[in-house]
């Protein structure tokens, strides 16, 4: 049975929301002192037209296998409230994960269906350090036509902060997470996979290493990126 993560299928992205309050108390601000929070960038940039290529290979053969592999924000839907962009079509009432970046700078990862919100977890963080974990609710597709998933908690852990990677588009300082997506270990508890993300703020995923039994079974690296403002 084919596990696939909703997210990383859809690369479904939300547009950052405004909120306001409009109470009777509100206090008056003077031109000039309007007290914005300042936004951080975002570890996982998301707009329309934002766009990522990579060279993948897979190891796990005589030969390695290289292709190209490209992930581009392309829709945009609003869903129970929350708008954001995918790089799939939404078909209504469908599972889908959309994404949204906080005033901190962190990822959100949305998980709606049957047109309703049914949780959000952060999938990316940004203001981290070597050694920080936290849970991440994973939605993983468990059947063919996307229609059924189930939910599995993952801890994500920051294996390194300031860590830099040289692609063809030049050098990157990155935060790296670790996971076990299956949660399976070994006799030696050592896990069965393990997926390693590499992020550069305002660029997004720089790397990916999928190991297989503590081997490199796969790779991705960044050969061509956009980043469209927010703004336009």
């Amino acid at each position: 049975m084919k596990r696939r993560n909703l997210f990383f299928k859809s690369m479904s992205v939300l547009v950052v929301l405004g909120l306001y309050s409009c109470g009777e108390n509100t206090p008056e601000i003077e031109p000039g002192e309007e007290n914005t929070p300042e936004i951080e960038k975002p570890i996982f940039p998301l707009n329309i037209g934002n766009s990522w290529t990579y060279e993948e290979t897979t190891h796990a053969m005589t030969n390695p296998e290289v292709e190209t592999v490209k992930s581009e924000m392309n829709n945009v839907y609003t869903i129970d409230g929350q708008s954001g962009f995918s790089a799939r079509k939404y078909v209504k009432g469908e599972p889908i994960s959309l994404l949204n970046n906080d005033n901190e700078g962190n990822c959100i990862e949305y998980l709606f269906n049957n047109d309703k919100l049914v949780h959000k977890t952060i999938i990316f963080k940004k203001n981290i350090k070597k050694g920080d974990k936290w849970i991440y609710k994973s939605a993983v597709y468990t059947d063919g036509d996307f229609s059924q998933y189930k939910i599995t908690d993952m801890e994500k852990t920051c294996i390194a902060s300031d860590t830099i990677i040289t692609t063809p588009k030049g050098d990157f300082k990155c935060v790296v997470f670790s996971y076990n997506p299956s949660g399976a270990v070994d006799k030696e508890g050592n896990p069965n996979d393990v997926f390693v993300q590499f992020l550069s703020e305002n660029v997004g995923l720089v790397k990916f290493q999928r190991y297989e039994l503590q081997n490199l079974f796969s790779e991705r690296i960044l050969t061509d990126y956009t980043i469209k403002d927010i703004n336009n």
